[in-house]
């Protein structure tokens, strides 16, 4: 995610590089458990191959989206539309959607979200708006329609909703423009159901890291609207490009079956498709040119997919659309899509780090956790998956005291003034040691099956710490490491 492990190194750009407080700063040395010594710093063993298992299909009933953009204004402020039909698993009075762009991080650089109408099966409603963490500057986080007649369990609501959405210049992550060139990622009015728990209305936080939860959905169509000068990254399979709705615009076009977000780069971009064992690749950057060449990410994500759909099954979506924009060095994960930053040839970390953000195509794209509440089920997953493809060594130094033992914190533990700086050791570099440890522990052939099988029963679920602990109960000493570092709370 927005730091990968793989980048520690560079954590004085990707986490902020400030002071923790109190005894953040102080290392300690992970203790043995019971069941296993810490881990040796010797290279993981490499995964075996093997075929894939029959996954949980897409749940029935999800939402279906009809989402447009319309950047031919220009870039800074975005013209936006959204048609979602929701039919719940639980009686609701409500519809609840999450205004993420609205979080601290992306709003002090000048982004904001905000809904300019709502209706209900075509009739207009007044929403009600909460911060729940957001800037007093900007709408909030949140956003409640009130429903007259209480939805039913299988009954369907329309749900139409206008937006605007500003984008600040040069934005650390997920939402920024630049010269000729804008990217925007969970930028627009996110449903916040979870199947068979109800709304998601954990807060925004400052910290740089996801903090999203959402159900997937069907991306009936996603429409960009652009300058016919301009190119377009999406999400999900392209349905081509058609004359836009007034002269010199065109129209980008996607669909998809079953998604989580949706990621959009448009401008003035350069092009390089690669197709990866089925996979369609697209990767595009500005014309004005990458320090390093596209056809070298094409090259790595190629790499990434094929050595991680060895290990977790097939890689998740028939595409995957790779940005590189003006950012600090690090990357952003989204079902489908990836952000990376233009980073600098020879940088050590590069293998790592996409590696990673392919990692979270499984973990998190299509088996989901809810970011703000657990974010060590995608991002430790994420990182222990990089760890084996890439034969990396398992970490041997400590973490921060604060940090140790508390993989399983929400990110609002982590954004803390004595907690924010400890956020990507304590979870990624952690949570990798811990599942390498607990992998030790169960022999690779056990852990491995069962991490399959925990990745193939899930697949299209939000998951929970719960999910987990049922995956591995079969090998308790698995389970007793998870607990001692904090992760099945």
């Amino acid at each position: 995610m927005t730091a990968a492990v793989a980048v520690v190194a560079l954590a004085a750009c990707t986490f902020g590089g400030g002071d923790g407080g109190g005894s953040a700063g102080e290392e300690s040395g992970r203790r043995p458990t019971a069941s296993a010594a810490p881990p040796a710093a010797t290279q993981a063993p490499e995964p075996a191959p093997v075929p894939p298992l029959p996954s949980t299909p897409p749940w029935r009933d999800r939402p279906v989206v009809d989402l447009s953009f319309d950047l031919s204004d220009g870039l800074a402020v975005v013209s936006g539309r959204e048609r979602v039909v929701f039919t719940p698993d639980r009686r609701t009075c409500q519809v609840v959607f999450r205004l993420w762009a609205n979080k601290p991080e992306t709003v002090q650089h000048g982004n904001a979200l905000r809904v300019t109408e709502a209706r209900l099966d075509g009739r207009r409603v007044r929403p009600s708006f909460e911060a729940r963490g957001a800037p007093a500057s900007v709408q909030g986080s949140l956003m409640r329609l009130p429903v007259p007649a209480c939805l039913r369990p299988g009954r369907p609501v329309r749900i139409d909703v206008r937006f605007a959405l500003t984008l600040g210049p040069r934005t650390p992550e997920r939402l920024g423009r630049s010269d000729d060139l804008a990217w925007m990622a969970t930028a627009f009015p996110l449903l916040a159901w979870e199947r068979g728990r109800g709304w998601a209305t954990n807060p925004v936080v400052d910290q740089q890291g996801e903090m999203v939860g959402s159900e997937e959905f069907r991306l009936r169509r996603l429409a960009v609207v652009v300058p016919d000068r301009y190119d377009v990254l999406g999400t999900g399979r392209p349905l081509g490009r058609s004359q836009g709705p007034r002269p010199g615009t065109a129209v980008e076009a996607f669909t998809a079956r079953a998604v989580r977000d949706v990621a959009v780069t448009a401008g003035a971009l350069d092009v390089v498709e690669r197709e990866v064992d089925g996979v369609d690749v697209h990767v595009g950057g500005p014309r004005s040119g990458t320090a390093m060449s596209l056809q070298q990410w094409a090259d790595e994500s190629a790499r990434a997919i094929r050595e991680l759909a060895d290990y977790l099954g097939p890689f998740p979506y028939p595409d995957l659309w790779v940005s590189v924009i003006p950012d600090c060095p690090s990357g952003v994960e989204f079902p489908g899509a990836i952000q990376y930053a233009d980073v600098p040839p020879g940088v050590p970390v590069l293998e790592l780090l996409v590696s990673h953000e392919t990692a979270h195509m499984w973990f998190y794209g299509v088996v989901g956790n809810n970011q703000g509440r657990d974010p060590w089920l995608d991002e430790s997953f994420a990182s222990f998956a990089q760890a084996l493809v890439d034969g990396e060594q398992a970490p041997a130094f400590g973490v921060p005291r604060v940090a140790r033992d508390q993989v399983g914190r929400s990110m609002a533990w982590w954004s803390t003034p004595r907690t924010r700086a400890a956020y990507g050791p304590g979870v990624y570099s952690q949570g990798s040691q811990m599942l390498l440890e607990a992998r030790a522990a169960a022999g690779p052939d056990r852990f491995d099956s069962l991490l399959r099988e925990y990745v193939a029963d899930n697949a299209h679920r939000i998951a929970t710490p719960d999910d987990v602990r049922r995956a591995f109960a079969t090998e308790p000493g698995v389970v007793e490491i998870l607990e001692s570092y904090g992760a099945l709370r």
